[in-house]
């Protein structure tokens, strides 16, 4: 569960400075791949019942994991349909397409520009 929110909160985070930027959001692709690989491991896990729980397990113990687990499942499912409508917004604005060494080289000539910040 920890690994489908760290991604899905790297790529909210890269969209969002990506939109700022106006940079296309290449990066974030990764991310989200890697959440929606964590949530597909986590998904059928919780519909896998042998060997996960056990007939003298607490209910009210279980619930409470299972609810949080479908949360972050619908947090990257979000994060997907969020993505995709940057890139929409990327395709008809024209944003930018940066290469990661374009944006090193950019960033060390002018350290005040944000712009390479979703490359780190």
């Amino acid at each position: 569960m920890v690994k489908m929110s760290l991604e899905s909160g790297k790529a909210l985070k890269e969209l969002a400075l990506s939109i700022k930027t106006m940079v296309k959001p290449f990066p974030a692709d990764i991310h989200i791949q890697n959440s929606k690989s964590a949530a597909k491991s986590l998904n059928s896990l919780l519909k896998s019942s042998v060997g996960l729980w056990d007939d003298n397990m607490d209910l009210s113990r279980v619930v409470p994991v299972a609810t949080v687990a479908s949360l972050l499942i619908d947090v990257v499912n979000c994060t997907q349909e969020i993505a995709e409508a940057v890139h929409e917004l990327a395709s008809i604005v024209n944003f930018e397409a940066m290469h990661p060494a374009d944006c090193l080289a950019r960033r060390t000539r002018d350290r005040t520009t944000r712009n390479c910040e979703i490359f780190q």
